[in-house]
């Protein structure tokens, strides 16, 4: 074998090896939820979450809310988005709310980044009011935060009693399709599959970015889902991957720097 054949080789196992790593590391296996049971990650994981739109005439804001021991209730510790009107203009395109409009973030930015700890649980709970600023509603991406005494749906289809027996999903994940110019039932868009089949996303997603959408649960009972939405992508660990990939070429020069004194010497 040459050189530059046996250069070329390591070089090629050493990107694969090094393409290996990255998705590990970038892909939680073990306690892992992102979805209507919860989100949970076995290592601190941060998630940049980003806005798309809203849809209704209540006035929301998304946040991310911490399950407490026993799970006997929760606590919102970081605000993502909000709205600062209930939308762009009145009941036009649906009640239609943008960001930079009637949607803003703390720092003012589209993308807002959370590091979620280790082994604690969590959910994304929407907060909505009549534009009075007082809570009105709350719809909760995990039905398990519904047990809380915490949790409630004033003026919806959910009822505090039935969700405890049976669970009200309130959010859909993963790779899923709106139609925001209609009003069919969330089934009609996805072929026939309903929220249930969108119940949580895959590592997968994840990694390559996800949807969330959230369905307010009004009396119209329209279940479309498109009421508050967003998507969430896993943030790499770049300074990891990047001493990994350099302890890997220094391995690999090392030995190509070997093989060459060995040949020199015969």
């Amino acid at each position: 074998m040459t050189t530059l054949t046996l250069v070329k080789k390591t070089s090629f196992t050493v990107a694969s090896l090094a393409t290996t790593m990255l998705l590990s590391i970038c892909t939680p296996v073990r306690a892992f939820m992102f979805g209507t049971s919860g989100i949970q990650f076995d290592r601190d994981t941060s998630i940049n979450f980003t806005f798309d739109k809203s849809q209704g005439l209540y006035q929301s804001s998304l946040w991310v809310a911490q399950a407490e021991p026993q799970n006997n209730g929760y606590t919102n510790i970081s605000s993502l988005f909000n709205e600062i009107k209930p939308s762009d203009n009145g009941s036009a395109n649906k009640g239609e709310g943008t960001f930079g409009n009637a949607v803003t973030s703390p720092d003012g930015k589209i993308t807002q980044s959370f590091t979620f700890l280790k082994d604690q649980i969590y959910a994304l709970l929407l907060w909505s009011d009549t534009g009075t600023g007082k809570p009105f509603e709350q719809y909760v991406s995990s039905s398990t935060f519904m047990n809380s005494s915490l949790w409630f749906a004033a003026d919806t289809k959910f009822s505090r009693i039935e969700c405890l027996t049976t669970g009200c999903q309130q959010a859909v994940f993963g790779d899923f399709e709106l139609n925001y110019k209609s009003s069919n039932p969330f089934s009609t868009v996805n072929d026939g599959k309903g929220p249930e089949q969108f119940q949580s996303a895959t590592t997968e997603q994840l990694a390559k970015g996800t949807k969330i959408s959230f369905d307010d649960g009004s009396k119209g009972n329209d279940v479309d889902f498109q009421n508050f939405s967003l998507s969430a992508e896993l943030v790499p660990e770049p300074v990891t991957v990047f001493g990994t990939m350099l302890g890997v070429g220094a391995l690999a020069a090392a030995r190509r720097k070997k093989k060459r004194g060995q040949q020199q010497e015969k």
